[in-house]
């Protein structure tokens, strides 16, 4: 072939080429321009555009009275970009400064692979403002809101706390979180290559709704002064810890309730779990002489019994194998039903008891809600334990009349104690008072219906003889100044976990006033005082947080207290 031939060649093979790749070129151009454009539009967008969520506000909660106990405040996370960041261990230095933190632990978490690292979550707004002022590559701010808790140890084992991403995780908090945390909305945001929000280019797709506001049932001056007495408690009588409860007798609203040792809820997180249990709704303990209240309210109701009946009370009483004795030496060895519970003698309350027998003792054991969680709207309730019946042995009926082989709560105690209070009447204790949406609108919290125990009547007897308990019996020391109560001491040998008691007790008082027209209940628990008797280590501080209570609600007092008093002051 001539040469003149060749190169032809090699310029049509050129040109053949070229063709080709151009024609590869305009299909490629076509296939992503108009074949795939949706797909690859599609992808563009999703590089330049982000969604993130909008965190909505979480409610207030705040006492009967207005008066806030937890709300949202505006805070800020501090967070990095590492690829961006410039000079790693100045960065670290100066953010060490700000954020009291660990210079190494932030230098390492500036070192870390990826995108974005949280170096401190939830500061304040003044820590924020020092960050920013140090324009510092790659370090960021991002919006949030914080949980605060005003009033410090006002209540915390009540309202309980939330986590860092603002979730309930216990108390009020928990148990109404549905209601609290609100609705997060969403924003679309358009982003520069390395992924960095481009300022003035978001878009809100849902606005997120803000958490309803709680009004609770508690009043924060009944709240301290209970905090204040149960501390007083501890401390004067060396025990381990104290709780206790304020309740309307009527109603079922609590207006306090309260455990010491206390914490301040701003600082949950270092604070021991145990400390944190609000006992008096979530610890079962057995009783003792308390629950003489109810083997006299069923006694009374069955007619068994009349204030007046006369029982005889020998120095023991054996029942099966078991000897029973009086923890106290009685006045008299005849003594009318009122004496036995007011002297609390445990040998005349357990021949009532079988004079009651065993079917109507259980009976009023299942009515009164032992055994049964109350229906507090608080997470944890406990439900105690209460030996079935088929399962009582000879000495399970005089042991339960007398508060021993048998666990309650502090709460179940209340309720119990409110129905003799307001006439017979078993209420539902509660914590939520009204809910208010963020519209503006209002929703009144009403629990059911209360459901009758016991007569008017047998209700009425009862009270006249816890009356008598207070003023000539073991209860003397929960007397008040301006107020006549009634109320039950309780000492309680505490059980061993590896089998029957050990030497520690239990010390309550739970009582009611005024006793002409119960309002309040209160019930006060000391774990473990010196001096073990419910008479002296628990009686003391129901009076003052009783009298406080009724004079901050500005009660009446009663009259028989005045016109003494006004005779004193005359003399």
């Amino acid at each position: 072939m001539s040469k003149g031939g060749r190169g032809d060649a090699r310029l049509n093979l050129a040109a053949l080429i070229l063709f080709l790749g151009a024609g590869l070129i305009a299909y490629r151009l076509f296939d992503i321009q108009v074949l795939q454009a949706d797909r690859f539009q599609k992808l563009a967008d999703e590089q330049r555009r982000t969604f993130s969520d909008l965190q909505p506000l979480r409610g207030c909660i705040v006492d009967r009275d207005g008066e806030l106990l937890a709300i949202s405040k505006e805070a800020y996370s501090v967070y990095a970009t590492p690829y961006l960041v410039e000079d790693v261990p100045t960065a670290a230095a100066e953010l060490s400064s700000v954020l009291e933190m660990p210079r190494q632990e932030i230098e390492d978490k500036l070192r870390s692979p990826g995108g974005f690292v949280y170096l401190q979550r939830k500061v304040s707004c003044e820590v924020a403002e020092r960050i920013e002022s140090l324009h510092l590559a790659g370090i960021g701010l991002e919006k949030e809101s914080k949980r605060y808790y005003p009033q410090g140890e006002l209540a915390p084992q009540v309202l309980g706390y939330v986590g860092t991403d603002n979730v309930g995780l216990a108390g009020i908090e928990l148990q109404y979180d549905a209601l609290l945390a609100g609705e997060p909305g969403s924003a679309e945001m358009e982003v520069d290559p390395r992924g960095d929000p481009i300022p003035g280019v978001t878009k809100v797709t849902r606005e997120p709704v803000d958490g309803d506001d709680l009004q609770l049932t508690l009043d924060s001056e009944i709240q301290f002064k209970l905090q204040e007495e149960l501390a007083r408690a501890v401390e004067e009588n060396g025990a381990l810890s104290a709780w206790g409860l304020v309740m309307d007798c009527r109603s079922g609203e609590v207006l306090a309730m309260a455990t010491h040792p206390s914490f301040d809820t701003n600082r949950y997180s270092g604070v021991d779990v145990s400390l944190t249990r609000n006992r008096a709704a979530t610890d079962a303990f057995e009783p003792g002489s308390v629950l003489k209240v109810l083997t006299a309210m069923a006694a009374l109701q069955e007619k068994v019994v009349s204030p007046g009946s006369v029982i005889n009370v020998p120095s023991s009483l054996k029942v099966g194998s078991y000897e029973f004795k009086d923890d106290h030496p009685m006045p008299k060895s005849d003594m009318t039903f009122s004496e036995v519970i007011a002297y609390s003698s445990n040998i005349g309350t357990i021949k009532t008891a079988m004079a009651l027998g065993k079917d109507r003792m259980a009976e009023y054991l299942a009515r009164s809600g032992l055994g049964k969680r109350t229906g507090l709207d608080f997470p944890g309730e406990a439900q105690g334990v209460v030996p079935t019946p088929e399962n009582w042995s000879s000495t399970t009926l005089p042991t339960v009349a007398i508060g021993q082989g048998i666990s309650v709560t502090s709460l179940q105690l209340a309720v119990l104690v409110a129905a003799v209070a307001n006439g017979g009447v078993k209420v539902t204790p509660h914590l939520l008072m009204r809910v208010t949406h963020p519209d503006g609108s209002v929703e009144e919290c009403a629990p059911p219906e209360g459901e009758r125990l016991i007569s008017q009547e047998a209700a009425a007897a009862l009270r006249q003889i816890l009356g008598e308990a207070v003023r000539m019996g073991t209860g003397g020391r929960a007397a008040m100044t301006l107020y006549n109560c009634g109320g039950k001491t309780g000492t309680a040998m505490k059980p061993d976990p590896r089998g029957g008691y050990r030497d520690a007790y239990m010390a309550s008082f739970a009582g009611f006033a005024p006793s002409e027209d119960p309002r309040l209940v209160v019930v006060i628990n000391v774990d473990e005082p010196d001096s073990v008797y419910g008479g002296v280590a628990a009686a003391p501080y129901f009076s003052r947080v009783m009298e406080f209570a009724l004079q901050h609600l500005e009660v009446p007092p009663s009259r028989e207290k005045v016109n003494t008093r006004e005779k004193v002051v005359t003399q």
